[in-house]
């Protein structure tokens, strides 16, 4: 698009909602496919009214027919959360999602992915609009609602 539209001031990212400056889409130095999950990936935050209760999940990632993620939680730093669901959604691009129902993946301990700590993974329908099938991240202790 930034070679197409030499003259465009931002570009807006219908599949993941994001609306960057085209000098930022043009001057950014990531390659592959961290560039896409930058660009293509939206990672968001929701406080759940009435309860100490956040989700966190990802929008993008179905425009290569791979799974969105999800996590509903409570008691973490959620900017702990939202590095875990960009790295996560790395790994999953990376390597044509291998994450299979009720596997694992690298849980958080002190704001840093930790092999030991294990979070199951399930494919769910997402909590959240758009529809879409979503890996939730069952975080252990720190998990929220029903499964």
């Amino acid at each position: 698009l930034a070679e197409l539209y030499p003259t465009c001031e931002a570009f807006y990212f219908q599949n993941c909602g994001k609306l960057l400056l085209a000098e930022d889409v043009r001057s950014h130095q990531i390659e592959g496919s961290d560039r896409f999950i930058r660009f293509g990936v939206n990672v968001r935050f929701f406080n759940i009214e009435g309860t100490e209760d956040m989700l966190i999940d990802t929008v993008g990632m179905n425009t290569l027919f791979l799974p969105d993620l999800q996590y509903h939680f409570h008691s973490m730093d959620p900017n702990w959360v939202v590095n875990h669901a960009y790295n996560a959604a790395s790994y999953i691009l990376e390597h044509d999602n291998p994450i299979g129902d009720g596997e694992t993946i690298d849980g958080i301990e002190n704001g840093r992915m930790s092999r030991e700590i294990q979070w199951k993974c399930q494919y769910e329908d997402a909590l959240i609009q758009p529809p879409r099938g979503v890996v939730d991240i069952h975080m252990g202790d720190y998990a929220s609602g029903k499964r």
